[in-house]
C-alpha cells in the first residue's frame, strides 16, 4: 500500500513548555505538541525564544508513568501564526554519551 502526502499522520498532544525566552526570562507554558511524520515536532507559544534555545516539554496527559518527565529540546524559529504565535521546530536533544569520572 502506498501513502500520498495528504496521508500523512499529524499527531497533537498537550504539553507544558518551559524554558528563559528571548528577554532572558523564565517561563512556563501551556501549548500543543503537533508530531507530524513528514516535517517533525512543533511547537507555538506566545513569546519568542533566541536562536537555539533548550525548552523542557512535559506531556499534560502521561499515558505512562515515566512520560511525566520533561525532556529537553531545541528550539528553531520557523515563523508566525496568523494570530501572532510563535511557531518552532523542535529537536530533542540527546544526553551527552561521554561521561567523565
Amino acid at each position: 500500500m502506498l501513502l500520498t502526502a495528504q496521508d500523512h499522520v499529524i499527531d497533537s498532544y498537550p504539553v507544558e513548555a518551559s524554558g528563559w525566552d528571548s528577554a532572558q526570562s523564565f517561563f512556563v507554558e501551556k501549548s500543543e505538541l503537533k508530531w507530524d511524520e513528514l516535517t517533525g515536532k512543533h511547537l507555538t507559544l506566545s513569546r519568542s525564544l533566541c536562536p537555539g534555545s533548550m525548552i523542557f516539554l512535559r506531556l499534560l496527559q502521561p499515558i505512562s508513568p515515566d512520560r511525566s518527565l520533561s525532556v529537553a529540546y531545541q528550539a528553531q524559529h520557523v515563523g508566525v501564526t496568523p494570530d501572532g504565535q510563535q511557531r518552532f521546530r523542535l529537536s530533542q536533544i540527546q544526553p551527552n554519551s561521554l561521561s567523565r569520572d
